[in-house]
């Protein structure tokens, strides 16, 4: 009975979590005016207590805005609060934890909701405190109902060009100039016109999204432009060892010193391009994943041409896109040199085995012409004792009837009856030899 009662815990708390999950990520309403301040910040991935740290920074910035901790709304991987200020107007705080960074969120929206022309929100002095990581991203939001970017509003812009104009099919508008001053804080101002405080606060939560991904995705360019000249260097060093290797193996012989050099720089060049690939994959692989985030919260934005301006997504896809497609040809290079390094190694190899092969079949000859050479000697030498053996074995014969000479009366003299027994020596020798061959032989097989 409990072991059922833990089983339904469990899928109620897996159902809660994908709940959460899914509310997770959802824009605070926003109405106009109203001023929006986000920061970001890169996740130090060297501490393990990363997110417990982030965390507790924030429960440190609402108690310096004199918020109750209780008043925390906590997500899964998210916290909210707000505070009304004086003058009426409202502070909303979002923190959020993702994979590789954190973000500060503030809403300050203003007490006149759908306030007049020219009417603007100051912005909100969050708690200097030093940051848990480096900036990625600091964007200052300006939310007004106008659908027209006055001389004011473009004041308040970065000096540049100017990028942006109409989204969701013209129902609101966005400018920008992609400058930051000198502490590297980019502006935008939203216009907009009639839309609801949900649709105008799904804008500004996709021009936040739009600024993460497209930091995270150019954030790597730098290295990567120091790698693919290390890249580079590996790819012309494999052209002239391949052009080399070519040469010397179409020759009938090569040093084994030059395929031992060559197998060693092969290896090393290998190793090379490995640690290359295996140092930007993870940052090249998180690129393509936020390149495609990217691309959908530019296509949600549905942007309108035709006001003079050029659109956001013209001016970041013109920047954006080149990147991810060098990074997917830095990745395609690399493993076209491990298969290249690998497939030259295998070729030195092969000809070192051959080599080896035949270098070990002339052994094998040398060694059966020794076995043979051996083998002759072995018979010549056994034909030889064949025939000591008879010679003493004969004199003995000899000795022992001139004894019995004096004993006994001998049909012949003792040296014709030691020359009578020589062939029955030598026969019984060549016998016994054969014997003892026989069973050395046998014992070997059975070995």
């Amino acid at each position: 009975m409990t072991s059922s009662r833990e089983t339904e815990w469990h899928r109620a708390a897996a159902i809660f979590q994908v709940h959460r999950e899914m509310h997770a990520r959802v824009s605070e309403p926003v109405s106009a005016p109203a001023r929006i301040r986000h920061s970001a910040y890169l996740l130090p991935h060297s501490d393990p207590g990363r997110a417990h740290k982030v965390r507790s920074r924030f429960e440190e910035i609402v108690r310096l805005l004199e918020i109750p901790r209780e008043s925390i709304r906590w997500g899964e991987r998210s916290g909210r609060v707000s505070k009304l200020l004086s003058g009426g107007s409202t502070l909303s705080i979002l923190w959020e934890i993702h994979t590789e960074f954190y973000s500060y969120t503030t809403y300050h929206l203003s007490a006149a909701r759908g306030g007049g022309r020219g009417e603007t929100v100051e912005p909100f002095t969050f708690p200097a405190l030093p940051p848990l990581g480096d900036k990625l991203v600091d964007a200052d939001l300006l939310v007004v109902p106008e659908t027209e970017l006055s001389p004011l509003l473009r004041a308040f812009l970065h000096a540049g060009t100017v990028y942006g104009g109409p989204v969701l099919d013209g129902a609101a508008h966005v400018w920008t100039t992609f400058q930051v001053d000198d502490n590297g804080q980019g502006r935008y101002v939203v216009g907009a016109a009639r839309l609801t405080p949900g649709r105008l606060g799904r804008v500004v939560r996709r021009l936040i999204e739009i600024e993460n991904y497209y930091h995270l995705i150019l954030l790597p360019l730098d290295e990567y432009r120091r790698e693919v000249a290390a890249l580079r260097d590996v790819e012309q060093r494999l052209a002239r060892r391949s052009a080399e290797i070519a040469e010397t193996l179409a020759g009938p012989e090569a040093d084994p010193a030059w395929e031992h050099r060559c197998l060693v720089d092969l290896t090393q060049d290998f190793a090379q391009t490995v640690r290359l690939t295996e140092h930007m994959r993870y940052q090249l692989s998180a690129a393509g994943s936020y390149h495609a985030i990217f691309r959908e919260r530019l296509r949600w934005l549905r942007e309108v041409t035709g006001e003079g301006y050029q659109t956001l997504e013209e001016f970041l896809s013109a920047r954006v896109d080149p990147a991810i497609r060098n990074y997917n040809n830095f990745a395609e290079r690399a493993e076209a040199l491990i298969s290249q390094s690998t497939a030259l190694g295998n070729m030195v190899r092969t000809r070192v085995s051959l080599n080896m092969e035949r270098q070990n079949l002339a052994t094998m000859e040398a060694m059966n012409r020794r076995v043979e050479l051996q083998l002759i000697l072995q018979r010549t030498v056994e034909g030889l004792s064949l025939i000591v053996l008879t010679y003493y074995l004969t004199g003995l014969s000899g000795y022992l009837f001139k004894a019995l000479e004096g004993v006994t009366p001998l049909p012949f003299k003792p040296d014709m009856m030691a020359a009578f027994t020589i062939p029955l020596w030598l026969a019984g020798t060549w016998a016994f030899t054969r014997r003892v061959n026989r069973i050395v032989r046998k014992a070997l097989k059975q070995g």
